[in-house]
């Protein structure tokens, strides 16, 4: 059994509420092996016989439009991609604090050959952004910037792909 974590875009916010507790026993019942989550922000581990993360992706994609109603991009990675993602940090010995963060932003599929542009049109004082295949690590200062996740808005946005973002505690506590 290969194992994965499912992350649920926008779950929770506005009137998109997804109670974990649900979500859990639902997916039990779909077939997922040992559901488990982590915060309210759609975080969900999980272990499958399948080797094809599209495939799970779009069946965790179909139960939750569903069960609730309304489309939630879901953006899967085994547990030895994430540790990589780890593993590759262009961020070394960095310690998020209160003036400082580092979100990962996981992207449904590779960016085409603009990604680079789009990278570099990003980059400030304040962030600091690096892609390496389907994520793109950010480094905010947050004492230099006054809206601290708009670049990430903008990002997908200019990429024109599904993605959701993490930061660097909450990838560090879903490798299971």
């Amino acid at each position: 059994m290969a194992r994965y974590v499912a992350f649920l875009r926008a779950v929770n916010v506005g009137k998109r509420t997804v109670k974990m507790e649900d979500l859990r026993r639902q997916l039990d019942t779909a077939g997922f092996k040992n559901v488990s989550t982590y915060i309210q922000s759609g975080n969900v581990m999980f272990e499958s016989g399948s080797n094809n993360a599209a495939a799970l992706s779009a069946k965790i994609e179909k139960l939750l439009l569903t069960t609730y109603g309304f489309e939630v991009p879901t953006i899967i990675r085994s547990v030895p991609e994430l540790e990589n993602v780890v593993k590759l940090t262009p961020f070394p010995g960095v310690i998020p604090d209160k003036t400082m963060q580092v979100y990962i932003t996981f992207l449904s599929a590779e960016a085409g050959a603009h990604a680079a542009s789009v990278i570099a049109s990003l980059q400030s004082a304040a962030e600091t952004l690096h892609m390496n295949g389907r994520e793109v690590y950010t480094l905010i200062r947050k004492d230099l910037e006054t809206k601290p996740l708009d670049v990430i808005t903008r990002l997908e946005k200019k990429l024109g792909l599904p993605c959701t973002t993490r930061n660097w505690a909450t990838v560090n506590k879903v490798i299971w």
